[in-house]
């Protein structure tokens, strides 16, 4: 009997560590041979990254009718019929109540069997030019050296105001000066920035909400809000000075405003635009103005006479000097 030996089957050669390395060299080498298909298809996902990046960084316009109305005050404009806008409506016996310490009271004391008087005055029997002469004492009273409009580029807007009240014509009033001033306040600047920070929030897939008046009203009254703007008065140790350049006094705090977005666009969460603001205030006082309690904290304006001047000339049934709506228009 034959015997057959089993098939050979040759011994796998190991691999060196030179040659496994030269293989790994050469593999990594056919890795990183990119193909002509490679080379365009990331071409194209680099061109369309881009172009979506460029897409996200460019200002775009948001949607709406232009110009759009994103901010009023509840006063409203053109107000001839507020408080401090009425004029020849009360009679002496009612002015005479008014303030802690009655200063409108007639203390005159005549001489006996005369009409000659001997102390203090009766004012409402006084001259409107003697009253006028009194308010205008309020802007700068050379006899005591003090006054509320003594400097700056706004010093002498409120003699041109009371001139325009003397003449008893009421409608509109502006003055460029008085406009600057206004547009340029720190608390103009603040406003500004709240109310464009309340549309940032507020926009939505380039478009904001249609009750956006009423959502910029109710955030101006949060925490995230601020005043309005107004010009100030400071304190005593540390008076702003508003309270001498004359925009207190023809101003102070405002009645009225609206605020229009006239261009919007949008990149992001930023907006940027050209905001009107219609801003409107009263020259005229109300009763709140002289019937002051300081045990209140309040301000007794009507110890000044100046101010009560003011009230007669435009309360008094006997004067009726007509009040008028000082208007303040700017762009930001």
């Amino acid at each position: 009997m034959r015997y057959e030996s089993f098939p050979y089957v040759p011994e796998e050669r190991q691999e060196t560590t030179r040659e496994r390395a030269a293989r790994q060299r050469q593999e990594r080498r056919a890795e990183l041979t990119y193909t002509a298909k490679d080379q365009k298809r990331w071409a194209e996902n680099r061109e369309r990254v881009l172009a979506e990046r460029k897409l996200a960084e460019e200002w775009k316009p948001v949607e709406g009718n232009f110009p759009l109305l994103v901010y009023q005050t509840q006063n409203k404009m053109d107000d001839f019929d507020a408080p401090d806008m009425t004029f020849g409506d009360e009679t002496k016996e009612e002015i005479e109540q008014y303030g802690l310490m009655t200063p409108f009271e007639d203390d005159s004391i005549n001489l006996p069997f005369t009409d000659i008087a001997v102390f203090g005055e009766d004012q409402f029997t006084l001259p409107v030019s003697e009253h006028f002469e009194r308010m205008r004492s309020l802007a700068n009273d050379v006899a005591l050296g003090i006054g509320f409009s003594t400097k700056g580029e706004t010093k002498d807007i409120f003699f041109e105001m009371v001139d325009k009240f003397e003449r008893n014509e009421g409608g509109y009033y502006s003055n460029p000066s008085l406009t600057s001033a206004l547009k340029e306040h720190e608390t103009t600047a603040n406003f500004h920035q709240a109310l464009k920070k309340c549309l940032e929030e507020s926009l939505k897939n380039g478009k904001l909400p249609s009750d956006i008046v009423s959502v910029s009203s109710q955030y101006m009254k949060s925490s995230k809000g601020k005043p309005l703007p107004q010009f100030l008065v400071g304190d005593i140790l540390d008076p702003h000075k508003n309270l001498f350049d004359g925009t207190v006094l023809n101003v102070h705090g405002i009645w009225s405003m609206r605020v229009y977005v006239e261009q919007l666009e949008y990149k992001g969460s930023q907006i940027r635009g050209l905001f009107k603001y219609e801003v409107q205030d009263h020259f005229g006082l109300d009763k709140k103005d002289i019937n002051n309690n300081p045990m209140n904290g309040d301000k007794p304006f009507e110890l000044i006479s100046g101010f009560r001047s003011w009230y007669l000339l435009q309360h008094y049934k006997e004067y009726a000097y007509k009040p008028f709506i000082t208007k303040m228009d700017f762009s930001l």
